[in-house]
């Protein structure tokens, strides 16, 4: 019988050294906690011989050569005092730092190359070259790609900015490579870019989600995101379907979108809830090696688990939240007045703005419960100048619509804000939000026309 894998690591905690004989299935969490350390502690950090923090909640013994050495460190905490007693806070939450200023300067300069590729595309400017295109296109790319590996040091804050820029560096560079005299250019510039932006979004998340923070968890739900809507634009574009079609799915989808969020957004190891080397047997387990258990659940585990679910949570609403004031208007534009999809499409814009209202009623946090509310307001308003616009007893009921309806979640939230409570309310308000959910999509898609492309292909 052989003798499991292992690797051979030196421990360093505090005074003491340890020789231990790591299995590969086993993490450095179990080692840690077979040696005594104290893993309750928040300051605890494990580095290696190279300076590099590792996570020991996923890093395992296969991963470590024989004679790393692993130190483990106590940051040391800060004590601020505060009116009425002493508070203990961590360094990294009490002196957050910064994202640097080019961050910004850069997200700058690529908004505004796309905008100059964008705008040259009406034959007001001359376009660019194909050899310059392709040139500054590719400086973009690797501009993006340089932030998307960009690793913060321990305890930074303010991940977020160099995951949104990197995206919108390689959403300008695959813009570029788009010939502006090319047919159907706009549609194929808006899949290039959505293409680019979840190419670097992707690099960004495998560079961090190693590393278990905010980074990993903001690049892993804008990947997912972007990658949807890049497959969703890029079948209507090979499928020769009007653009308007993939404006509509992505509109209608919101409300979908935002009540599955919050289950989506937890993340949790089967192996954590349930043994699973007892209850599943397939031809492949039966053949490997028996899983490792994860170990037992401790308070910082659970701690961290709900704090990345509730960062992954929140910028997935605020990313949602974007869709519908972009698209939107798309879809308005391209609905005939006074025909069916005309209607569908108001239809389509009052249900997901009645949904972005009502969700965040039983939501907590700023972000969730705000966020929809403002992308339903940007909205009516959209309706109302669109509506104003156009003319006609389609934009009339439009607008008369939209502010009756502002007017009656303003007046509802204003009575519940000062304490307001009503069962019969509550239930109406639950029967509208699943219908509006429900039915938007439809809608939506209808107003995009999705009944002629049916009965051209049914008839063909």
């Amino acid at each position: 019988m052989t003798s499991p894998a292992r690797s051979l690591v030196g421990l360093r905690l505090g005074e003491r050294s340890l020789d231990v004989a790591m299995p590969h299935g086993a993490s450095v969490y179990d080692v840690l906690r077979a040696a005594g350390a104290d893993l309750d502690d928040p300051g605890l950090t494990v580095v290696d011989s190279a300076g590099q923090q590792l996570d020991p909640y996923s890093t395992t013994g296969e991963q470590l050569p024989d004679g790393s050495v692993l130190h483990v460190l106590r940051r040391p905490r800060v004590v601020r005092v505060a009116r009425g007693g002493h508070e203990v806070s961590d360094p990294a939450v009490s002196r957050p730092t910064t994202s640097p200023w080019w961050l910004g300067v850069a997200g700058a300069a690529a908004v505004v190359v796309a905008a100059t590729v964008v705008l040259g595309m009406d034959g007001a400017s001359a376009p660019l070259a194909p050899a310059d295109r392709w040139a500054v296109a590719g400086a973009l790319m690797l501009a993006g790609l340089a932030l998307a590996v960009l690793r913060r040091r321990p305890g930074a804050t303010g991940s977020l900015w160099p995951t949104a820029v990197a995206a919108l560096a390689g959403a300008a560079a695959g813009a570029i490579t788009v010939d502006p005299q090319v047919a159907a250019a706009g549609q194929l510039l808006g899949v290039a870019a959505l293409v680019g932006a979840t190419v670097v979004t992707a690099a960004r998340w495998a560079a961090t989600r190693r590393v278990r923070d905010d980074a990993a968890d903001h690049a892993g739900i804008l990947l997912v995101l972007l990658a949807g809507a890049s497959a969703i634009s890029a079948g209507v574009l090979l499928l020769g379907l009007p653009a308007v079609l993939a404006s509509a799915a992505m509109l209608g989808a919101v409300p979908l979108l935002v009540r599955a969020l919050p289950t989506l957004a937890v993340d949790v190891p089967d192996e954590q809830l349930i043994d699973v080397a007892q209850v599943a047997t397939t031809a492949a387990s039966v053949r490997a090696p028996t899983p490792q258990p994860l170990g037992a659940v401790n308070r910082r585990m659970v701690v961290r688990s709900v704090r990345s679910a509730e960062r992954r949570r929140d910028a997935g609403t605020v990313l949602v939240a974007l869709v519908p004031p972009v698209t939107a208007p798309m879809v308005l534009a391209s609905a005939e007045p006074g025909g069916l999809t005309g209607w569908a499409a108001l239809v389509a814009v009052l249900l997901v703005a009645l949904s972005l209202n009502l969700q965040p009623r039983t939501t907590r946090g700023a972000v969730v419960r705000w966020a929809p509310r403002v992308s339903a307001a940007l909205l009516l308003v959209e309706l109302g100048v669109l509506g104003a616009a156009s003319g006609g007893p389609v934009a009339t009921a439009a607008t008369g619509a939209a502010i009756g309806l502002g007017l009656g979640v303003a007046a509802l939230s204003v009575a519940v804000g000062r304490g307001w409570r009503s069962v019969g309310f509550s239930r109406l308000a639950d029967t509208l939000e699943g219908l509006s959910t429900a039915l938007a999509l439809p809608a939506a898609l209808t107003a995009a026309g999705v009944v002629e492309v049916l009965r051209l292909v049914t008839s063909a």
